[in-house]
């Protein structure tokens, strides 16, 4: 949150994953033969700000090569969205900008090839034009992440609003 909150002044919804009450996908296949999840929980919430989404903006830390769980929990559930556009051939929401920011304490940068596999899988579900990955390798501290990162920041900053 405060990696987020230190990159993206201009951000107007910011959720917290870890608040928000979401269940798990498990596969049950009810988004499948309808348009529907069987789940009624916080999910709803954020597909509806989904609707009218510019530019969605995910920030993680990296855990063992994968984004954190309850990211994943959210994007998961993204399924229902995946089966209303390509099985029920439905239109579902387009997000023109998609930007994932990613922590790491390691200084390797292969821990980011997973997250940068589902970027690619959500820029292809939600037709986004354009799509960045920040990949910020040896950050254990917010502090590491601004210092260590100032100039990919501003640069960052600067092509997201070039006025």
């Amino acid at each position: 949150m405060r990696v987020a909150k230190a990159l993206f002044h201009d951000i107007d919804v910011l959720y917290h994953v870890y608040d928000l009450a979401i269940h798990p996908c498990d596969d049950c296949q009810v988004c499948h033969s309808t348009l529907h999840c069987k789940f009624d929980d916080d999910m709803r919430m954020v597909l509806s700000r989904l609707q009218d989404c510019e530019h969605l903006v995910m920030v993680s830390p990296i855990y063992f090569g994968a984004l954190s769980d309850q990211l994943l929990k959210l994007i998961n559930r993204f399924q229902m969205l995946f089966e209303t556009k390509f099985t029920h051939q439905k239109a579902i929401m387009s997000i023109p900008r998609i930007t994932l920011v990613c922590t790491c304490g390691a200084n390797d940068e292969t821990m980011f090839v997973g997250a940068q596999r589902t970027l690619d899988i959500l820029k292809t579900l939600f037709q986004a034009r354009e799509v960045t990955m920040l990949g910020l390798k040896n950050t254990d501290t917010i502090e590491d992440i601004l210092s260590a990162y100032k100039e990919d920041i501003e640069q960052y900053k600067k092509s997201v609003n070039p006025h």
